[in-house]
């Protein structure tokens, strides 16, 4: 059996270890490169790193694999061993990873998936997860079966549509708390002096913006400014993470291809695709344009990591990709509907939102008049999205439910700010559950959730629809549409 690489070492060392090198080096060069005071002085935190260093080789040492003809096998276990064999057969996402910092090492990080989940990880983590050579790389690829064709189909997404779903989809949220994490254990492990710096940096531009906007209040502009920061930041990440994006298929296998500086590369099974998601926000249900997820165990499932299958572009090009890699998921008219009278339920928070954030944005500016110009902006700032909430929730009223095609079902919904299309075959449905309310049977209505396979079972709810028909539809969805 083979050892991983020898960068892999670096893996089993805890956290931000990297971060500890820091004082050190630095505490060297205040030293002017005196190494035995250097080493008088922080012989204990030298120490620490050789330890983390040295149970990091011992696991390395004990983590072993082999590429067999018909699966992989890993053993694992200082004390307590463990082996978990992986058949090929049973792979639905084989994902292969060049970070930039590998790729001089000639190292490749491999994650092998199935809709079971190893005992020796967690389920959030692939079944098999090594850093191997490139060579036992290939070797691997080369292993997992496929069913070649002559035929070969490809799609890839132009600049402009990166950019687009980078836009879109970029969540200022991860970017702040990348930011914040990042301040957080750096002046941990470097020394209030580097907080310091920062914030004083932050401050002056800050300082600088507000006597451009002398209407502004201080906090309105540092607060736009931390948002833009953490926007632009994700931004950035998404669109260098999705550059270059292509997708080929040769028969059952459809391989998926991305980044600019770090490179990945996907290996998907499509008969193991569970549903492919057509996700849109109002302004992308308006302009025709979309982007396509699926779900397939293994693909999407590291963190940062979106399922993306399709970026963003128009619904044309959309339903022509669709048909040349997935000519299984097809779309059916929307049959099964909600309740005409069934609205409350998709409007209630929103309106009371709408109603509330004024309400209190004025009593708080009453009450606290030294804030009232903060309070006010993020009044402003919290009733646009929540009127957009409003709007998107009555659209999604409009266009909620289900389809019965053939071999698959097609379901509409909305979460939050999201429109979503799904297009699930029927072999890949767990089971439907048909729930409602006390409010809800005395209407004559319920929710239909259609549940589809996978390593965990995923749940899509269908509002408001009339009790009898739910029912109907639960007990023959199989053969509805046999004669479509």
């Amino acid at each position: 059996m083979k050892r991983q690489h020898k960068i892999a070492i670096l893996k089993y060392t805890k956290g931000n270890f990297w971060l500890l090198l820091i004082p050190l080096l630095r505490g060297l060069a205040a030293m002017k490169f005196d190494i035995y005071h250097w080493l008088k002085g922080s012989y204990l935190d030298i120490i620490v790193i050789l330890s983390i260093l040295g149970l990091a080789c011992i696991k390395w040492n004990y983590v072993r694999y082999e590429i067999g003809e018909k699966g992989i096998t890993v053993n694992k276990g200082v004390v307590f061993k463990s082996e978990f064999v992986l058949p090929y057969s049973v792979v639905c996402c084989a994902v292969c990873a060049e970070p930039l910092f590998l790729r001089p090492f000639k190292a490749v990080k491999i994650s092998l998936d199935s809709d079971s989940y190893s005992v020796t990880n967690k389920r959030s983590k692939a079944d098999v997860a090594l850093i191997v050579s490139l060579t036992d790389y290939l070797q691997l690829y080369n292993k997992i079966p496929a069913k070649f064709v002559s035929m070969k189909m490809a799609y890839q997404a132009s600049k402009k549509d990166l950019i687009f779903f980078s836009l879109l989809f970029s969540s200022t949220l991860s970017g702040i708390i990348f930011m914040g994490t990042f301040f957080i254990q750096g002046s941990r492990v470097v020394g209030k002096g580097f907080e310091d710096e920062i914030f004083s940096a932050v401050s002056s531009v800050a300082e600088g913006v507000k006597k451009i906007t002398e209407r502004a209040e201080f906090f309105s502009v540092a607060l736009t400014m931390i948002i833009l920061s953490g926007w632009l930041l994700s931004f950035s990440v998404n669109l260098l993470r999705h550059l270059n994006f292509r997708i080929r298929r040769c028969g059952n296998e459809i391989t998926i291809e991305n980044g600019h500086f770090s490179k990945w590369k996907y290996y998907v099974n499509s008969s193991r695709i569970n549903y492919a998601d057509l996700r849109q926000n109002l302004f992308m249900k308006i302009a025709k344009i979309m982007s396509v997820h699926v779900s397939c165990t293994g693909y999407g499932k590291r963190r940062n990591e979106m399922p993306v299958f399709v970026p963003i572009t128009t619904r044309r090009r959309v339903m022509s990709t669709m048909k040349m890699m997935l000519p299984d998921f097809t779309l059916s008219n929307i049959s099964l509907r909600p309740k005409r009278t069934y609205i409350v339920a998709y409007i209630w928070m929103p309106t009371l939102l709408v109603l509330a954030v004024p309400i209190t944005a004025l009593l708080l500016a009453k009450n606290y008049t030294a804030w009232e110009g903060a309070i006010k902006f993020c009044g402003v700032m919290l009733e646009i999205p929540s009127v957009y909430l409003l709007v998107v929730k009555i659209a999604a009223k409009m266009t909620t439910g289900i389809g019965v095609g053939r071999e698959t079902l097609t379901v509409r919904y909305c979460t939050a700010f999201q429109f979503h299309t799904v297009i699930v075959p029927k072999s890949r449905v767990a089971y439907i559950k048909v729930r409602s309310t006390p409010f809800q049977r005395a209407g004559g209505c319920c929710d239909v959730v259609i549940f589809t396979r996978g390593e965990r079972v995923k749940g899509h709810r269908v509002r408001g629809v009339r009790l009898s028909e739910a029912k109907k539809f639960a007990a023959n969805y199989n053969s509805i549409g046999q004669n479509v």
